[in-house]
């Protein structure tokens, strides 16, 4: 039950800093290198096979994600803060899009880290057999989710679970991490998010080959496409399947 799960909850007033270094140190990608490049997968419940991406990322503002099927070669989204965009080939102009936009049913938050540290403040927190559970609130509008429970193995300072709420506490969806790539950077292997209020099959998010790299800055340029057009052809690999 989730009141077992949470167990004593400490006030935000009375949150220690161990928590809050904590709460850093579990955000995906938390300890990674602040440039690189990771292979994606988002797999729709029993899907032989899914979307592939590439997710290219400078600290932590700026992020490219291209998509690398047949039928969305030279697409691209880039987030240059909290701003969005989509980018095709013969578009006039960069399309600017709300930051609840998703790919194949996955927000990019999920795929890139949910900020936790800038974005949200600790309303609560609470300890039971080393599992830490955080109850968390948004400070601004336009974050991933208005509240989020974020449930931590101290231990190991990775998450395994979070539910993503609205602003009256209903879980609105729920992602599970149940296998990592790179445990010590905060690299998945997959993620399984499940949507609680539309229901249907969960989404499987594979991380394939991870590549700490120079990412230069020209690639998240809106209006000069040249450093995204000189990007090496995708490699055909694969994720690990679930």
């Amino acid at each position: 039950a989730a009141s077992e799960e949470i167990g004593e909850v400490a006030p935000a007033a009375r949150v220690a800093a161990a928590d809050q270094e904590l709460l850093a140190a579990s955000d995906l990608f938390a300890a990674a290198p602040a440039e690189f490049r990771v292979e994606v997968e988002v797999r729709q419940g029993a899907a032989a096979s899914g979307m592939p991406l590439e997710i290219w990322r400078r600290g932590e503002e700026l992020a490219l994600v291209r998509l690398l099927a047949e039928k969305d070669r030279g697409k691209f989204l880039l987030r240059r803060d909290r701003e969005l965009y989509f980018i095709a080939p013969g578009s006039a102009r960069p399309v600017k899009l709300a930051p609840s936009y998703r790919l194949q049913g996955a927000a990019l938050d999920e795929l890139l880290g949910l900020r936790l540290v800038r974005d949200y403040r600790i309303a609560a927190v609470a300890e039971a057999a080393g599992v830490v559970t955080f109850e968390l609130v948004a400070n601004a509008r336009d974050a991933a989710t208005p509240r989020l429970r974020w449930v931590v193995s101290r231990a190991r300072q990775l998450p395994l679970r979070a539910d993503l709420q609205a602003s009256d506490g209903r879980v609105l969806r729920v992602i599970e991490f149940p296998e990592w790539r790179d445990p010590r950077r905060g690299v998945p292997k997959r993620m399984v998010v499940k949507d609680v209020l539309r229901g249907g099959a969960p989404l499987a998010i594979l991380f394939g080959a991870f590549e700490a790299r120079p990412v230069s800055l020209e690639l998240f340029e809106l209006e000069a496409g040249a450093a995204r057009a000189a990007l090496p052809a995708p490699v055909a690999t694969k994720t690990t399947a679930p």
